[in-house]
């Protein structure tokens, strides 16, 4: 074993002086930087992942077990746990602020990992490039984001260093060490179960090349050639039928959406290539194409068959699950599910510049590969920030703050693939031809590296600091308003069509008191994550069952109930109910919350004993939609007694009056319905013709069904 080697195998164990001090310095550093992201971020916005994450790390701190909105759940990764003493601080703020803090911190020791994966490879000074790398790429800017990304990287980068320790020195002990090492990242993050496959393979790879091994293959006839092929397809059908058995995804692609992997594994790989800055994608699969004589240096190959199989293993994850998600939610790019992999690219570069002695049928493969990679990817320039692919800011800033074109950027991008690969080719030449010359190079382009990732994480963070504040500019100030308008007592929030949930889970983060969520129209039930409810009519004065069982209730969205007011906030409106049940005063439903209905909408009222005779009032407008292109424009409106159905929801028990208008579009062409209200609790019933937006003016990006905008009241006679 190399010297090198042995450092590395020991590096756990005792880190020497002058090495400690400027790793905790890029540490500390570093760390400044991403805390004071975290302090600028001022509120979630990944729902509903950063939602879920809080209610099941509030329910350990609370009670010790996972939970979701008070329903028991089941393990889900060790991320809430280890951020629940967070959440026994009583403000919200400032427990939120702590999860942040820690979340810098945590994620910035990937340093230390990334550091011990070098030195199996290279010298103590290329290891600090590594190292510091490793915590100045562009994944770095999740650290703030309440996922589990914070603590599943420096999980997976510490995994990564002792399966490279396992490979380099393979004992019982070290092998052991390392597979603790993935199932403990697989627990932060269930995805880096592929790391534990990645070493699995691994180990298969290093007894592969075994001496014994190789003796035995050399006495191998073709029939014994064609023998070990079948097994070794067999043993990939047998695990893929497991897999599938295990993982709807993956027996839902693999089976009917083949070619979808390759394209959005393409995808992956090339925002991560630009997001490390194109160079360390192309020297680590050039440094894989390895030189006979660097398999003597244990070290070395240690790297390289650890590097390899967590390539394959990260990147075929990755391609899968964008190719599922492409089926059932959106065409994503997934390099989120590629961060992992940068300790092993920070050191595949340190070991090309290191070495300056690069092949050009090693460099021009690899250099051929990336570009093809970069110049396949979205740029999604119209997404910024781009959750899925942090990687794709650097794009971004170039067309925001720089005003380069979508043409101009895919050109650069083709551009510096092919100049990295020139500059690492010419680094072998350059040695040969001015040693201090090729020093100084590698040097500049080792800083180029570092300032490109740490460019991308500075304006990947902006991007999601900016979202987070334009969300809060729509939040209710202060944003614990419920919790001290209620004095932390139990709140049901109780809605109904509600299309766009994120202020709903902005007010869920911010108040604990929140414990519940219900719609009362049972063609939108209330959004996760979670349990929802919608209730049922029990009587028709209004009251609803089964009871919350809390002590206020929060109606939104046209909701309104026969209970106290406490506090109302525009049309949202916090009663105090003491544990009884619900008892609408009126509600609507098909409505959504800019008034705009689908084909259907309905409004019930059971106050009419207190309302006294008079009639139902229906506003119908398409203000809001202004054209010249014919579209259907009637409406029928019918009225009558309200009656409970079997499904236990309000119906009409009979039409005591009917009216049918047309409605234009353009202001002007709004009606006002009058229709007498019955005895009793009643209900009317709208039913409109409907257009697509998108469809009348290419334009527009609304490709909902919309029927008219709709208000309901009530005149006294």
């Amino acid at each position: 074993m190399t010297s090198a080697a042995r450092r590395a195998s020991r590096l756990l164990e005792r880190l020497p002086l002058d090495t400690l001090v400027p790793l905790l310095a890029a540490y500390f550093a570093l760390s400044l930087l991403y805390a004071w992201q975290a302090w600028r971020r001022e509120t979630p916005t990944i729902f509903t992942d950063e939602l879920e994450f809080t209610q099941i790390s509030r329910a350990i701190a609370e009670t010790g077990h996972p939970a979701r909105r008070g329903e028991p759940y089941g393990f889900m990764s060790l991320v809430p746990y280890l951020t629940a003493p967070a959440w026994r601080i009583q403000s919200v703020s400032g427990a939120y602020d702590t999860v942040k803090y820690v979340q810098a911190l945590v994620m910035a020791l990937a340093i230390l990992p990334a550091y011990g994966i070098a030195r199996f490879a290279v010298s103590r000074p290329w290891a600090m490039f590594a190292a510091v790398a490793t915590i100045a790429a562009p994944a770095l800017s999740y650290a703030p984001i309440l996922v589990e990304e914070p603590f599943a990287y420096p999980a997976a980068t510490l995994a990564l260093y002792l399966f490279v320790r396992a490979v380099c020195r393979p004992t019982r002990a070290t092998v052991a060490l390392a597979l603790g090492g993935g199932v403990l990242a697989a627990a932060t993050r269930s995805q880096l179960v592929a790391l534990v496959g990645a070493f699995l393979l691994s180990l298969l790879v290093l007894g592969w090349q075994a001496d014994a091994m190789r003796r035995w293959r050399s006495t191998w006839d073709a029939w014994d050639w064609t023998g070990a092929a079948l097994l070794a397809l067999g043993a990939v059908f047998a695990f893929s039928s497991f897999m599938g058995w295990r993982s709807q995804e993956w027996a839902t692609t693999t089976a009917f959406w083949k070619g979808r992997i390759f394209d959005y594994g393409v995808w992956a790989m090339g925002a991560l290539a630009i997001g490390v800055g194109v160079v360390p994608l192309v020297a680590t699969l050039a440094v894989l194409i390895r030189h006979r004589r660097d398999r003597q240096d244990p070290g070395l190959r240690a790297f390289g068959i650890v590097t390899a199989t967590s390539l394959v293993a990260l990147w075929w994850y990755a391609a899968v699950k964008g190719a599922y998600l492409s089926t059932i939610f959106s065409s994503l790019v997934v390099e989120r599910n590629l961060i992992y992999l940068c300790p092993l690219l920070f050191t595949g570069t340190a070991v090309l510049l290191a070495r300056r002695d690069a092949r050009w049928w090693a460099v021009l493969p690899a250099g051929a590969a990336v570009l093809y990679l970069v110049s396949s990817t979205p740029t999604k320039l119209d997404q910024y920030p781009y959750y899925e692919a942090h990687g794709l800011s650097i794009l971004a800033l170039a067309n925001r703050e720089l005003r380069w074109t979508s043409g101009r950027i895919d050109t650069a991008l083709v551009l510096i693939a092919a100049v990295s690969t020139l500059l690492l080719l010419g680094l072998r030449p350059l040695a040969r031809f001015n040693a201090q010359w090729a020093r100084a190079g590698v040097v500049a382009l080792a800083a180029l590296v570092l300032g490109w990732n740490l460019t991308n994480e500075i304006y990947a963070a902006r991007g999601e600091r900016a979202f987070s504040e334009r969300m809060a500019l729509n939040l209710t100030r202060p944003y614990n308003w419920v919790d001290r308008a209620t004095g932390n007592g139990s709140v049901v929030i109780v809605g109904q069509q509600v299309t766009d949930p994120t202020g709903l889970w902005l007010t869920e983060f911010w108040n604990r008191s929140i414990k519940k969520v219900w719609s009362v129209d049972p063609t939108a039930p209330a959004p996760g994550p979670g349990p929802t409810l919608t209730p049922d009519l029990s009587s028709s004065d209004g009251t609803l069952t089964p009871s919350p069982g809390t002590q206020f209730a929060l109606a939104l969205n046209g909701v309104t109930l026969q209970a106290p007011v406490v506090e109302q906030i525009g049309t949202t409106i916090l009663y105090r109910l003491g544990g009884a049940p619900l008892k609408l005063a009126y509600s609507q439903s098909g409505v959504f919350s800019d008034g705009w209905m689908g084909r259907t909408s309905a409004y019930n009222r059971f106050t009419s004993a207190s309302d006294g005779a008079g009639s139902a009032r229906v506003e119908l407008s398409r203000a809001a939609f202004c054209t010249n292109a014919p579209i259907p424009g009637g409406v029928i409106v019918k009225i009558g007694p309200l009656t409970i159905g079997a499904d236990r929801q309000p119906r009409l028990a009979a039409v005591t009056a009917q009216r049918q208008v047309r409605v234009r579009p353009c202001p002007g062409g709004e009606q006002a319905v009058l229709l007498p209200a019955p005895r009793g609790p009643w209900r009317v019933e709208v039913t409109a013709d409907t257009f697509v937006p998108a469809n009348v003016d290419p334009r527009l990006s609304d490709r909902r069904e919309l029927g008219v905008q709709v208000s309901f009241g009530f005149e006294p006679r």
